[in-house]
């Protein structure tokens, strides 16, 4: 974790997957993942075909190529799976609680900002103890905006009453803390997979 500002904080948003939760690579073999639990075997270099596309470009390319019915069966059965590893599976990286435990000592508001589904933060962050010292969740579906956006931690600043300037930010993404400095936020990577 490398620190890039230190002033007084009044709010700390923490990203969930890759920060506080071990998912990324969950996420980086779902579709291969997806086709075993269907009894297909995944071909070398799925994931270099898949990385560009969207998540229902994904779902229309394995329906189509391995006849798996429709896209939204596909989007459905792995949305199915994800639930089930955010309910049931994920785990703390072990040092999360730690992090969440030395911001609390700015005595301040905590939240999480999470592309993941609300369902998926609070299943695996109930599951975990972390929501007993969280005050809101937000995600990008929920804001209707992307995580590379400024905007996005503008507008969560301003709901929880804290100026950017104000505002930590515990990322593992580039793209977001790239739009959190623009916001004029604090922010802490953190290189979990490096």
């Amino acid at each position: 974790m490398t620190e890039i500002s230190k002033k007084p904080v009044r709010l700390h948003i923490f990203d969930m997957d890759g920060t506080l939760l071990d998912s990324m690579r969950m996420w980086d073999n779902i579709s291969s993942d997806y086709l075993r639990s269907r009894g297909f075997a995944s071909p070398e270099g799925l994931a270099g075909i898949l990385d560009p596309m969207t998540f229902p470009e994904v779902c229309q390319y394995l329906a189509e190529r391995w006849d798996l019915g429709s896209p939204e069966d596909v989007s459905r059965g792995m949305m199915s799976y994800l639930d089930h590893q955010y309910e049931e599976e994920l785990k703390l990286f072990p040092d999360a609680m730690e992090a969440i435990e030395e911001a609390e000592k700015d005595k301040c508001f905590m939240v999480i900002l999470s592309n993941s589904t609300a369902h998926q933060v609070a299943a695996a962050m109930g599951r975990l103890g972390v929501l007993d010292h969280i005050d809101e969740i937000f995600t990008s579906e929920g804001l209707g905006m992307r995580k590379d956006s400024p905007d996005i931690f503008r507008r969560v600043c301003r709901h929880m009453g804290a100026k950017p300037e104000e505002t930590m930010v515990h990322d593992d993404s580039d793209y977001a803390l790239k739009a959190a400095e623009e916001a004029g936020c604090m922010t802490k990577k953190y290189d979990r997979y490096r």
